[in-house]
């Protein structure tokens, strides 16, 4: 049986601040921990590297790891959960991030739990299951304004993604932990006033030459209400086609995808293009 832990710990204070900071409550495991401080602990040395060749070495250290959907939604109270032995598209590309940032200060598990609060929560607030940032827009978009991540699409001659999202309160059934539809409706509803950009699949191939290594790919979808299906970390190597590392459905693990980006979007009918975010 897996053994849990509900770790409560008190971070450093800030320098020049009075008392300390707001003790950090999160949920993991054993293994999940080591692992972590494993990864942080090999990417230490390469803090002089781009940020995005570090966000390929984070997700090539988590390569074999299993997929598996719905792990944030297993408490019953809102908590900040991090797991790394057990994944979905999202919190891979997310857990990446954190263990990135997290390496290139302290490296403690403390400050990677502190890392993805503030990724994963409105403003960083955990306190209910409405505060989550359950749509990767304004996931994205939070990143841009924590000056963690730099929007790529528009640059990289992405044009307007007219497709606004709804999908959580038109089907407030499917989600079980929902209370505040309202309040879900007023964040869609904020999503949907600013403009995002995507590239069409049709205008990819001129865009792949501006991709990075460990630039992250949000893969914008047709289904309607929702704005992204799918996400990963580009790999980038000199001479040849962009390619992917991804928690994927098939085969239910991490992996770097045999096919290329390009192959990959043009070949599902249900993606309409990407999204490029570049790690700061």
């Amino acid at each position: 049986m897996r053994k849990w832990l509900t770790t409560l710990v008190l971070l450093f204070p800030f320098l020049g601040c009075q008392g300390q900071v707001p003790a950090e409550k999160y949920l993991t495991t054993p293994e999940d921990q080591a692992l972590a401080e494993k990864v942080m602990a090999g990417l230490r040395p390469h803090r002089d590297e781009p940020a995005g060749d570090r966000m390929v070495r984070a997700a090539e250290a988590l390569l074999g790891q299993p997929y598996v959907a719905g792990t944030l939604e297993e408490p019953d109270e809102e908590t900040l959960c991090i797991y790394l032995t057990r994944t979905d598209c999202i919190l891979f590309v997310e857990t990446c991030l954190g263990l990135v940032r997290a390496a290139g200060q302290d490296g403690s598990f403390e400050t990677l739990a502190r890392e993805l609060r503030e990724s994963r929560y409105r403003e960083g607030v955990c306190s209910r299951y409405e505060d989550r940032l359950h749509y990767t827009t304004e996931w994205a978009r939070q990143g841009v304004k924590r000056g963690v991540l730099q929007e790529m699409s528009r640059e990289l001659g992405g044009t307007l993604f007219d497709h606004p999202v709804r999908f959580m309160s038109q089907h407030p059934d499917s989600y079980k932990r929902m209370t505040d539809v309202d309040a879900i409706r007023a964040m869609e509803e904020a999503i949907n006033a600013t403009p995002s950009y995507y590239i069409p699949k049709g205008n990819l191939q001129k865009a792949l030459p501006g991709i990075r290594n460990g630039d992250i790919l949000l893969y914008t979808t047709s289904v309607e209400g929702l704005d992204i299906s799918h996400c990963a970390i580009a790999k980038v190597t000199p001479g040849q086609p962009v390619r992917f590392i991804h928690a994927s459905t098939v085969p239910m693990k991490v992996v770097q995808d045999p096919k290329t980006l390009e192959a990959y979007v043009t070949g599902r009918k249900a993606i309409t293009g990407i999204q490029v975010y570049r790690v700061r």
